[in-house]
């Protein structure tokens, strides 16, 4: 193999490192992660305006959460609003039932930043990051 050929190699090896890393940068983030307790996520959610970004679809939602267990939710990126009901486990799992359908995550921390997955496992893909308005 002449130089060129193992430069080329070289070059190739570290853009594919890099691009992996850019698609699974929350992957990478995991070890940073410091999950909510039950008290923090009803503290952190209770009366407080929620903006929610789904980082599959893109969509911006913005949801309220309220003590007496219901939730309500605006699409910000378009049209469409639901209501429904909220519940923390003991472990600190947020589920919340809308339109007969129930859908859980579990909050954490990174940093300054707040964002929910649908498991504790390390390698938990983001669903959403999340910000208090």
């Amino acid at each position: 193999m002449n130089t060129n050929t193992a430069r080329r190699a070289f070059y190739a090896v570290s853009l594919l490192a890099v691009a992996a890393a850019f698609f699974q940068p929350h992957v990478a983030e995991a070890a940073d992660r410091v999950y909510l307790s039950k008290p923090e996520v009803e503290a952190s959610l209770v009366g407080k305006g929620v903006l929610s970004k789904n980082l599959q679809s893109g969509k911006l939602s913005h949801w309220e959460f309220r003590r007496d267990g219901t939730v309500e939710a605006v699409n910000r990126s378009g049209f469409g609003k639901a209501s429904g009901t909220w519940m923390v486990h003991d472990d600190g799992k947020t589920c919340v039932t809308m339109m007969n359908r129930t859908g859980c995550r579990y909050w954490f921390r990174n940093a300054d930043a707040y964002a929910n997955a649908d498991s504790m496992a390390p390698d938990a893909p983001v669903v959403a990051e999340v910000r208090y308005e």
